[in-house]
């Protein structure tokens, strides 16, 4: 007996059969009657885990999915074993797939979109795989060609992408405006893109600028959960990879994955596991892009392990810090090769700040053959390189960071701990802003009067008053480095001038939000300022809200 059609609406609000459906349930259907019209393929479960990259458990999406089938009379199968049927299947192993329906049952199923019958190709585009029927309506006259199926796709993957590229480069965060704040962001361009995609390659390539994206915006959390759905389309083996320059990349951001959860050793071997495979020596050798990256994550690497061991084996640190300074320098060649200004002026920030943070530890130039005033100067001129091209070029843009280094290496040569008395500390002698300026030549136009140089605390100033306006926006960690910075020249200026308690006890609101290491670092950096900033900063801390962990007691500066 033939048993009747089942009619599936694609538009909402989503119905089969007239009754309404879960649309995670509608969309698998849909999936895999595409996959089975196009040459009677299975769906990746991978598929499914990108779709819905933020299901809590994508077991019960599956089992509930699989009721829904059972309901609707449909009968999808899982798993390599086609020739068993559905009937002898088993259950505990559904979630892992493939799935895949019979050409009978297939037929079945009617998709409608919009009141009208949707044909193979309204049916790809909404469920963004690639199908038999999009490559059918690709072809121009009776002859078909895979480039020219390729460019007849959807081109929606490529507008989000382009749209999530556009906004890295104008700094607007990955969840939002510059700095990072809530709105349609990067990641949601990212998004949209992997559910445009048309095929695994794409959706690999999209999850890899996301994890990227959300490292940049220093959540770990989202760069390592967009990695391991990257790894789970790569790990499929239908992703293209013979494709060396993609597969350097996915090496590079494991590198960064590792960097960032401060596995120092586990991100180099990435990096040198990348240098020693034969397949991807090439890449590294003509593809300058790639060389960047993988320059300029080592020399952070290399940077870490220098400022980390220095106490305890300066020999070994000053290896690490001259490799640092050697890697930075190619990697900033490569940027220059491979044309990208955005590149460019992220490594000469590292160069100007590693510059004048190894010099001051003695990590090289260990003889001082360079005045302090000589290194500050070269150190501020890498920084107003990279501060040019984000004025020039309109990229980097809502980072504080050229900023505070520029104010933390003016200041580099003063006591870096013990402050006390108000009188001793403001004699101290950083570096003149006039002779910054003048070092800044010819790269000076972006630091004009209008944007504060008119004196070191005023270039805090009109920083932070950007921040407070909401012209840009910066995340804590940012915040409290330029707060520290605006604390020490409105005291080092102005003396116990309001402005200077103001600011101290602003950074000391921010510690309870800051990791453990970063906020050790501010409490010995308040110890630099005047005793009553420090004792203002003790107050603010105490009256602050404890931390949201219990077991975390509430910050307290030494003494």
């Amino acid at each position: 007996m033939r048993q009747p059609a089942l009619t599936v609406a694609l538009s909402a609000p989503y119905l089969v059969n007239g009754e309404p459906a879960r649309y995670q349930s509608l969309w698998l259907l849909a999936a895999i009657c595409a996959a089975a019209r196009n040459g009677g393929a299975s769906l990746p479960a991978v598929h499914l885990q990108t779709r819905f990259p933020d299901a809590a458990n994508i077991r019960m999406l599956v089992s509930r999915a699989f009721a829904d089938f059972a309901r609707w009379g449909v009968p999808v199968g899982w798993g390599p074993e086609r020739h068993q049927g559905t009937a002898g299947l088993n259950p505990s192993r559904r979630s892992r797939g493939p799935f895949w329906i019979e050409p009978a049952a297939c037929k079945r199923v009617r998709f409608t979109m919009d009141g009208r019958s949707a044909d193979d190709a309204a049916l790809a585009r909404f469920v963004g795989l690639g199908t038999a029927a999009t490559r059918r309506a690709a072809r121009l006259g009776d002859e078909a060609h895979p480039a020219v199926d390729y460019v007849m796709r959807d081109i929606s993957y490529w507008s989000h992408l382009t749209q999530a590229m556009r906004g890295m480069q104008d700094g607007v965060g990955v969840a939002g405006v510059a700095g990072g704040s809530a709105g349609n962001g990067v990641a949601d361009a990212l998004r949209a893109a992997q559910r445009c995609a048309t095929d695994d390659f794409q959706h690999a390539f999209a999850l890899l600028k996301e994890s990227l994206a959300w490292r940049r915006g220093d959540d770990l959390a989202r760069s390592r959960a967009a990695l391991q759905r990257f790894d789970r389309i790569v790990g499929t083996g239908t992703v293209d990879t013979a494709v060396p320059t993609f597969a350097a990349m996915a090496r590079v951001v494991r590198a960064w994955e590792r960097y960032a959860g401060n596995q120092m050793a586990a991100a180099q071997a990435e990096l040198e596991g990348l240098a020693a495979d034969p397949a991807l020596q090439p890449v590294l050798r003509y593809n300058p892009r790639v060389r960047f990256e993988t320059l300029n994550l080592g020399a952070l690497i290399h940077k870490t392990v220098a400022v980390r061991d220095m106490a305890t084996q300066p020999q070994a640190a000053r290896q690490a810090a001259e490799a640092a300074m050697a890697g930075f320098s190619g990697a900033l060649q490569a940027a220059y090769e491979a044309d990208s200004v955005d590149a460019a002026q992220h490594v000469a920030a590292n160069l100007g700040l590693c510059l004048w943070l190894f010099w001051n530890h003695a990590l090289i130039d260990t003889g001082r053959a360079w005045p302090a005033s000589q290194v500050q100067r070269q150190a501020v001129r890498w920084l107003g390189l990279s501060e040019w091209i984000c004025d020039r070029f309109g990229v980097g843009g809502g980072s504080a960071w050229n900023i505070i280094f520029l104010l933390r290496i003016a200041r580099g040569n003063c006591a870096q701990d013990g402050g006390g008395a108000l009188k001793t500390f403001r004699a101290q002698q950083p570096l003149l802003l006039a002779e910054a300026v003048d070092a800044l030549r010819p790269f000076h136009a972006p630091f004009a009067r209008a944007k504060g140089f008119i004196s070191w605390s005023s270039l805090a100033s009109f920083a932070l008053d950007e921040h407070d306006t909401g012209h840009v926006h910066y995340g804590t960690l940012p915040l409290a480095n330029l707060l520290l910075e605006a604390s020490w020249f409105h005291a080092f200026e102005h003396g116990a001038a309001p402005a200077a308690f103001a600011t101290v006890e602003r950074l000391a609101g921010l510690l309870g939000k800051l990791r453990p290491a970063e906020r050790r670092f501010f409490l010995s950096a308040i110890t630099a300022l005047p005793r009553e900033l420090q004792l203002a900063a003790a107050e603010a801390l105490r009256a602050a809200p404890r931390p949201a962990r219990k077991a975390k007691a509430r910050p307290r500066l030494p003494g």
